[in-house]
């Protein structure tokens, strides 16, 4: 994508963005961006580690029917899992021993040349529409704690950060959105 990312140029890429559910459309795009972080860099967890980037690995942590993927001419520009239980992360320092009933989102990424069109809050959006659906009232998710472009992000996006924990050295924070009905 070489053309200048104008705010008109923004809008019609985002009025192209269909959503669909496609495991490995979403694999392939999260290995592109664990790749890009890698490369980078960037100081990423095990579950962002490219060489996890794969069926076999996010299947012990996924169902395929839980992979949703932006589209824009025909290529995978977001990606995201959203699950009905906190299967990949405990909330037990957040909920105790009384686990809240949440749409959980993980593995939220974007492709790096779409950047800064706002895919993460169309991403967001997508998953507020399917918890409405599912008769969910909040979303939650995970990140690294040490990544404060990644928590703004999320507090922009109307998050409200519920507790951060420190595990294995790395600190996550815990964030959670009511969906609006």
């Amino acid at each position: 994508m070489n053309q200048p990312i104008t705010d008109t140029y923004k809008q019609k890429l985002k009025d192209q963005i269909k959503i669909v559910q496609d495991m490995d459309l979403g694999v392939e795009l999260m290995y592109q961006v664990a790749s890009w972080m890698k490369s980078n860099g960037l100081n990423y967890a095990t579950w962002w580690d490219p060489k996890n980037m794969n069926q076999d690995f996010l299947l012990q942590h996924s169902e395929p029917n839980e992979y949703f993927v932006a589209i824009i001419d025909n290529k995978p520009v977001a990606s995201v899992i959203l699950q009905e239980t906190e299967r990949n992360q405990s909330w037990k320092s957040v909920d105790g021993n009384y686990p809240k009933k949440a749409l959980y989102i993980h593995w939220l990424c974007v492709n790096r040349n779409y950047s800064g069109i706002g895919l993460s809050k169309k991403m967001i959006e997508f998953a507020e529409i399917q918890g409405k659906k599912r008769g969910f009232e909040k979303l939650r998710l995970d990140t690294d704690a040490d990544e404060p472009k990644l928590c703004n992000l999320y507090k922009s996006l109307g998050f409200k950060e519920m507790g951060i924990e420190n595990e294995d050295g790395k600190n996550t924070i815990f964030f959670e959105k009511l969906i609006p009905h």
